[in-house]
């Protein structure tokens, strides 16, 4: 039993698994006003269809290609996913009769897209990429429809940004890890496309997040504040460009805060729960000095960011 539950906590993986956790929040601070319960029970949602996907992985890797040695057996896995699917289906269920169609659909794809990464999705180059980027999107927008029921184009427009954004970023990441890749036959873009043409895709998704930012701000869907983070799509470009791939990728991590962070509260404008939630943490001085800060010196923080990987 131990060992069963030493293989099954193998598969949280922290690292992966607080970001979405933390997307799912973010997004339900967007909202005027947040519903705590149905707030936790989408981040548990998104952290369980994620939880599967670790499942997913470990058993494929480990039983099937013999990538790594599995810390647990193949009916250990299927009984540990099945249950993990069962607990999102539950909670998909209990959300949409309680917040609506929308919030119990954004955990169904998220779920699918669990189920289907391993052995499918991860053998092609643009799932790949894309899937987690997208699963990320999805959280963040499904924690907002969450609270309120709605997408509004401006939620819209920050989680597909942010999906356009993180995708280059996995680009760069999968360029590290590109000699690997080749030994396994996963068809990566760095493993098809070779470092140069990877580097000419990332680039490509940057561009791509900067236009969509500077489009949104230009028809009003978001308020000026968010060109900042168009400005920081530019800077995870230049990196890419300009510095050694694994600082390129440090680099891009930083500034993928900084086009998220801007997005958020410019998004927010004063007008949602996180502002709340920031204003008694921090004076309100302080709040707007960092949105100066943000609006006046962003180009600053960037070129300092980009800077300071060089070797």
């Amino acid at each position: 039993m131990a060992g069963r539950l030493a293989g099954l906590a193998a598969h949280v993986r922290p690292t992966f698994m607080l970001p979405v956790v933390g997307t799912s929040v973010c997004g339900a601070l967007l909202a005027p006003t947040v519903s705590g319960w149905l707030g936790v029970q989408h981040a548990v949602a998104v952290g369980t269809a994620l939880f599967v996907a670790h499942l997913r992985d470990g058993l494929v890797d480990g039983h099937v290609r013999g990538e790594e040695e599995p810390p647990l057996s193949v009916s250990a896995y299927r009984w540990a996913t099945g249950a993990g699917t069962a607990v999102a289906l539950l909670l998909a269920a209990s959300l949409t009769m309680s917040a609506g169609a929308l919030a119990g659909g954004s955990v169904l794809v998220l779920l699918g897209l669990a189920l289907l990464h391993a052995p499918y999705l991860d053998r092609h180059p643009v799932p790949v990429t894309v899937d987690y980027p997208i699963g990320i999107a999805i959280t963040l927008a499904g924690g907002f429809a969450t609270q309120t029921g709605r997408l509004p184009a401006g939620v819209v427009a920050v989680a597909a940004s942010t999906a356009v954004l993180l995708a280059g970023i996995k680009v760069g990441i999968d360029r590290l890890d590109a000699a690997f890749d080749r030994t396994i036959e996963k068809r990566t873009v760095p493993v098809i496309a070779g470092a140069t043409g990877a580097q000419a895709v990332a680039v490509g998704s940057f561009a791509t997040a900067a236009l969509s930012v500077g489009g949104v701000v230009w028809v009003g869907v978001l308020p000026p504040m968010a060109a900042v983070a168009a400005v920081a799509a530019g800077g995870c470009a230049v990196a890419t460009l300009l510095v050694p791939a694994r600082s390129a990728v440090r680099v891009q991590m930083g500034l993928s805060y900084v086009f998220v962070g801007t997005l958020v509260a410019a998004r927010c404008d004063g007008a949602c729960a996180g502002w709340t939630v920031v204003t008694k943490v921090a004076p309100l001085s302080a709040v707007r000095q960092v949105q100066f800060d943000l609006v006046g010196r962003g180009p600053e923080l960037i070129e300092y960011l980009t800077l300071a990987a060089c070797p």
